[in-house]
């Protein structure tokens, strides 16, 4: 009869280990998916701290912007710049480019030839036909 009691007692403690073991082993991988998700947690948030702390240098630079354009500095470059406004007493002044004179004789007996462009005259040259009344050199 000793010999039943031992192998029961042995019973007990074996069933009684396999329950903390498994107790055990349950708490280990619930910890270990706890601590899965707080680090997934924690990197979503430095990511949207990164993407806020962008969000938020945009912002401001947009906001910089917006006082710039409303500024009457950046209005009155616009306007005189992009739409060729003046102000009152101011006379805007509008460079032609002159055209050769071509006589009614050359214009009708001349065919154009294909791949040859007239040639446009440089700047200056269009301004000093405007000041002086002549092309430059003659």
């Amino acid at each position: 009869m000793p010999e039943d009691r031992r192998s029961t007692r042995l019973s007990l403690i074996q069933f009684l280990a396999i329950i903390a073991v498994t107790l055990s082993l349950s708490l280990i991988v619930d910890f270990g998916r706890k601590a899965t998700a707080s680090y997934r947690v924690r990197q979503n948030e430095i990511k949207l701290a990164q993407e806020v702390a962008e969000l938020e240098a945009r912002q401001q630079a947009l906001k910089e912007r917006k006082a710039l354009l409303q500024s009457d500095a950046f209005v009155e470059q616009w306007a005189r710049q992009e739409m060729h406004l003046v102000r009152s007493g101011e006379t805007a002044v509008m460079p032609v480019i002159p055209r050769p004179v071509q006589s009614a004789k050359t214009q009708e007996g001349r065919q154009p030839v294909e791949g040859v462009e007239e040639q446009e005259l440089p700047c200056w040259q269009v301004w000093w036909a405007l000041f002086m009344g002549s092309a430059p050199g003659s």
